[in-house]
């Protein structure tokens, strides 16, 4: 175990044993068990097929200390096991812990900590990088602190920082040639007003990001400048906006050559609930953020989602989700300054329908479709499930 791995054992711990010493504890618990067939389970042109079986377990549980101190930890286990790969048994891991406390009337203070042992996302990986390419794990933790301070009735000031780190369990991924593993430095400061009561909510902020690769490769530095607004437009809609600038530093030709560049900032979101079975939801977003792949330091990404859930009857619920995120290559933020401009489409589509035995038990469906479509590779999968989930 590295030393930034033990100090993440060593927070989540705290926050772990000192729940004992709580007044108040509450206690969840959830089984999930999958039996199904991926036809791409790499998600590679040369497509591997595998069926699995998928065992994940989320144990989670607030405890009040004080009518001042409260904490929230959740531990999810999820035991891999897949019929034609290699290796055919995986355990990943996602444990998260946060501690709240009011340091008086006005003040109030956030820590959290997520430790993540995770697979390669579907839309990293290059042409003709073979499984190693593909078939990657990788350890990722963030660790953030938020400290909320109320100016008046109608405004608080919000002050936040974190540090986060992603080392690939492959030390040839993670460093070598690649160079995949990276640490990140986070400011961000947000002045947030009450414009009308209980409806509509006025945002301004800035945020500083600081991301350094392995080895010689370099990194980036961004400075966003965002003014945004929360809207309730009725008890059944609600939605969000944020607009903005940002100022960005981007390594390239091997870390080298710091290139300055300027690009727009947007995150909008709405949910519509036109009754109490039914629920829809949207995002559209673009910004310049870290690269998904191995060769690009910096993207310009532009993503747009869709979900839906509909209560069928009392015991049967449907639910379905699309997801849309197209990204930027510029040739001048390669690490080899040696790349041409390139473009990447990542597409996904998913369906569950879940039924209810009884208080407990539940029966599910799944279905998940993706589609790549790249200057880098090309590729689709499918994904298909029946599941037993017992929730305590």
């Amino acid at each position: 175990m590295n030393k930034r791995s033990l100090y993440v054992f060593i927070v989540l711990s705290l926050i772990s044993v000192s729940s004992f010493a709580a007044k108040e504890r509450v206690v969840r618990f959830q089984n999930h068990v999958r039996l199904g067939y991926d036809d791409n389970i790499y998600g590679t042109e040369d497509k591997t097929g595998s069926g699995f079986i998928t065992d994940i377990i989320n144990l989670s549980g607030k405890v009040n200390f004080s009518s001042r101190t409260d904490a929230l930890v959740y531990w999810q286990p999820e035991f891999n096991y897949r019929f034609d790969a290699n290796p055919e048994m995986v355990v990943y891991q996602d444990l998260y812990g946060r501690l709240n406390h009011a340091l008086s009337q006005r003040a109030f203070l956030t820590l959290s900590d997520r430790f993540r042992y995770q697979q390669r996302e579907g839309q990293t990986g290059l042409a003709n990088g073979g499984t190693d390419d593909f078939n990657q794990n990788y350890i990722e933790n963030d660790l953030q602190g938020a400290l909320d301070y109320t100016l008046n009735t109608v405004s608080y000031l919000k002050l936040g920082a974190g540090y986060d780190f992603r080392t690939w369990e492959d030390s040839d991924y993670g460093g070598g040639v690649r160079n995949n593993d990276f640490d990140r430095i986070n400011l961000n400061g947000t002045y947030i007003r009450q414009l009308k009561p209980n409806r509509t909510q006025g945002t301004l902020g800035i945020q500083y990001t600081d991301l350094s690769y392995a080895g010689s490769r370099g990194g980036y530095e961004s400075t966003s400048f965002i003014v945004g607004v929360d809207q309730n437009f009725n008890p059944d809609v609600t939605g969000f906006g944020r607009v903005g600038f940002s100022m960005n530093s981007i390594d390239g030709g091997a870390g080298g050559t710091s290139n300055d560049s300027s690009s727009p900032y947007l995150q909008t979101g709405l949910e519509v609930n036109p009754t109490s079975r039914t629920s829809f939801n949207g995002t559209l977003g673009y910004s310049m953020q870290r690269s998904d792949n191995s060769v690009y330091n910096a993207q310009e990404q532009f993503s747009f989602g869709l979900g839906a859930r509909q209560d069928l009857t009392a015991k049967i619920s449907l639910a379905t989700a699309l997801s849309f995120i197209h990204s930027n290559y510029d040739s001048k933020f390669s690490r080899t300054g040696l790349l041409p401009d390139a473009t990447d489409d990542y597409f996904t589509l998913s369906l569950r329908c879940s039924y209810q035995i009884n208080r407990n038990n539940f029966v599910e469906a799944g279905y998940l479709f993706a589609n790549r479509v790249s200057d880098f590779t090309d590729w689709n999968r499918n994904r298909f499930d029946v599941a037993w989930r017992l929730r305590l």
